[in-house]
This record gives C-alpha cells, structure tokens and sequence, in this order.
C-alpha cells in the first residue's frame, strides 16, 4: 500500500515521521479512494421543448470492474484492453421500452494488473428527451471477458414539463468545484450516484426559471446532519450566497469527465449554483432545504445526501480499538478520558483529541488522523500474531505507526541465531533493529541507532 505523505505540521504534531515525497495541498486534502462499485444517478431538467422533458443518467464504473487481457489484435503486443458494454433503458408505465441507449467500452493499459491500484473510473452520461411521465431506469454494465454483470431496475423518475412559472426549478445536482471556479460557464457533476465524498469541495446547482427582475431575487439554505461513527453528533450550517448562470443547462461527456455547459436560450432559463461547505462535512446523512425567492414568488426544494469516506480505515469502525491504537502517542490519562464514560462524552473527548492535531481546521478531512489509522491497518495486517490481532501493540506495529513503511528492511537468518530484521530510515537518520529470540514470529526491538 502506498502512504499519504502528511504535512511536516502534523507529523511534528504527533511525532509521526514519513520519508515519501511531498505531495499538493490537494492530494494531501484528499482522502484516498479504493477502487469504486458501479454508480449512477437519474437528473430531471426541462429543455427548450416545453412537449418534452429531459432525464439525464450520469455513471459511473470503476476500472477495477473488468478483467483487463493482452491485446492480440493491436500492433502493441504490449498492451492490455478490457471491453464492456453498458445499457441504459427507460421503460413507462406499461414497461415498454420509451428510450434506450448502448454505448461499447474499451479501456487500454500497459499491464494486466494496475501495482498503484484501480485506474481511472469509466465516466460519462447519457441524455434523453421524453414524453413527461413516470419511467423506470434500467441500467446495465457487462464485462466481455469474464461476463461479469451489473444490473439496477430499482430507480424510478418522474419527469415533468415546465409550467414557465418564474422560480420553477429542478432537481438539484451535487458538483465537484471551489467557489472561483463558479463563474466558469459549465460545472462538473460530483457523479457518484448522489453521493459527496468526505473532503471534497462543492456546491449544487439547479435549473431555474429566472424572473423579470433579478432586483429582489435571493437564496437561502440550510443544511442539517447525523453524523456517523460512534456517539451522536451532528451538524448545521446555512447561507445565502449564489450564482446565476444564464442559459439552459446541457449535459456533455469531455475527456473522461461529464459537464454541463449552459447554450443559450430563448427563455429565462439559468443555472443557479450555490456553493455549500462540503469541506466542513463529515461522513454522515444530511438535508439540504433550499429557498428560493422573488417579488411576491418564492419556490422551495429539499435534497436528502450521504457524505462518504471510501476506503475509510478500518480501525476507525471500532471505538475500543481506534482508542486503544492511540497509546503511541497518548498519554495515559487522554486514554483514560476516552475509555470512561458515556459513548457520547467517549466520542467527544476522541474528537477533541484529533482536532488539536488536524494542520488544517479549514476543512473536516484530517488528514493525520486518517494517515495514523491508515498504518493501524497495515500494522495490524503485517504484524498480528496468529492468536492476537494485536499487530498495532507489537514493537516493528509502534515503529511502522510512528515513522510509516521503511524503506530499507533487511532480514538476517543465521544458523543458531535469532531472526533479526533491521529497518533503515536513511532520510530520519535512524535504524531500528528487531529480533525474535522465540523464532515464533514476534519481534521485540533490541537495538535503535542514530546514523
């Protein structure tokens, strides 16, 4: 596994050491992604057509879906391709077929299997313009090589026309953005199946019919949620800001991404986005309840979401475990706070504690903490014993916790000898020596040195 690289405030902050190379402000914000399921999400807008409405199917498929084969028909021997098909099908009341699209997917590689993990995800959308009415979704993935299949028929959709009421909106759509990239003229769908990954940045839009006078136009929202993870909590937060932009909002698939980009139009139409700190967010579920309001009109919408944190560790699930993992750089009176107690205070005194460690208050992405448990979870992995999962208690866990993967390890077998193993962090100057004297595969730490 590959190791986020934490700022040199965070590492000081805890005693944490780490000798990859820097990363971007971005990638450190980020919590890292595992390879993701099949996702997609259903958007109903208007279009020019007031006979009509449009439904828009973004997707999403991870690379890691299909089972990727040499090329024996490409010049480039050398390259491996995986091919899949995907169906997306609308079908009315009376389950016929209203709509229907097959897009074929090829994806190209220079290696069967990807060392750093799953490649970029397949992304796109489909656009359809229908009758109004009630639809179901199917929708289908298939991989050609191992036959493997995706299938959802679970997602209905009612599309309507537009009654060209001013303040008539649609329904909202989640971006992926920071507040100066508003202004651009088109925006990029977050396109996870409605969902906010922990530690983005974002906004919403939704497709308006703007009034005759923009003078007293205003926006406000709230947004309200129960968090997960041990203990209750919750947030709330509220605001007013937003962006109009003019024209009618048009769904594109560019360069892997998909976008909607606004054309002109011979109505009032316009996007209006308004940018909610999903940075503060933590993983949870919250509601989002927007206003929306004019000269003797107002209009009002409600948008329920999950925050989620793929690929979060797995020692965070556990409070017993996330508590007692803490006792490398704890003191024993933190720990014993924690441990005592109602769950709510336990969860209090947990978060508090991460909190004076984050580098980076503004926003609810820690990425020390999660980088702390990151290597709980190899060290468990690595080192439990066969009768303990204790790997994080052990000696070479506490020093692979602390300063993160060695990158010099070097194992010594001698005939009556005990095994050794010998971990040389050239970049911290030091060395760590292990040795175990019952050749039962648990190495105590015999020896450190200052190079």
């Amino acid at each position: 596994m590959t190791f986020r690289s934490l700022s040199f405030i965070g590492l000081v902050t805890l005693g944490l050491c780490h000798t990859s190379p820097a990363r971007t402000d971005q990638e450190q914000r980020q919590p890292r992604m595992p390879a993701q399921p099949v996702w997609h999400e259903v958007i109903t807008l208007f279009g020019e057509d007031t006979t009509k409405a449009v439904i828009n199917v973004h997707y999403r498929i991870g690379e890691s879906f299909f089972i990727f084969v040499r090329n024996e028909r490409g010049q480039q021997r050398s390259e491996y391709v995986a091919r899949g098909e995907l169906v997306v099908e609308l079908l009315n009341e009376q389950k016929i077929s209203a709509a229907r699209e097959i897009r074929q997917i090829s994806i190209a590689r220079t290696s069967a299997m990807k060392e750093d993990g799953a490649g970029p995800d397949v992304v796109g959308a489909i656009s359809f313009t229908v009758a109004p009415g009630t639809y179901t979704v199917v929708f289908g993935v298939d991989d050609k090589e191992s036959g493997r299949s995706f299938l959802d028929r679970d997602k209905r959709v009612t599309a309507r026309t537009p009654n060209l009421r001013p303040l008539e909106v649609s329904s909202p759509v989640m971006l992926q953005t920071i507040q100066e990239n508003l202004a651009k003229p088109h925006v990029n769908p977050v396109n996870r199946g409605g969902e906010v990954v922990f530690g983005g940045r974002g906004a919403i839009f939704s497709q308006i019919l703007l009034p005759d006078s923009l003078t007293d136009f205003k926006v406000r929202w709230a947004l309200k949620g129960q968090l997960d993870g041990f203990g209750p909590r919750s947030q709330e937060f509220g605001g007013s800001d937003f962006v109009i932009q003019n024209g009618l909002p048009t769904v594109t698939s560019k360069h892997g991404s998909v976008q909607y980009e606004m054309l002109p139009s011979a109505s009032r139409w316009a996007a209006c986005i308004v940018p909610l700190p999903f940075e503060l967010l933590e993983p949870g579920l919250f509601v989002l309840d927007v206003e929306y309001l004019g000269t003797n009109v107002k209009n009002t919408q409600t948008q329920s979401f999950r925050v989620t944190w793929p690929g979060k560790p797995f020692s965070l699930a556990n409070v017993e475990l996330a508590i007692d993992a803490l006792r490398h750089i704890a003191s024993e009176d933190e720990i014993n706070a924690m441990q005592a107690g109602s769950l709510m205070h336990r969860a209090g005194v947990f978060h508090e504690f991460w909190k004076a460690r984050d580098p980076d208050t503004m926003t609810a992405y820690n990425e020390v903490m999660a980088e702390y448990y990151y290597r709980v979870d190899e060290a468990l992995r690595k080192f439990s014993t066969v009768r303990e999962g204790d790997g994080y208690r052990t000696d070479r866990g506490r020093i692979y916790i602390l300063y993160g993967p060695s990158p010099a390890i070097d194992r010594v077998l001698r005939p009556g000898s005990s095994p050794m193993e010998i971990w040389t962090y050239e970049a911290l100057k030091k060395r760590f020596v292990f040795i175990d004297p019952n050749k039962n595969g648990i190495f105590i730490l015999s020896q450190v040195e200052n190079l």
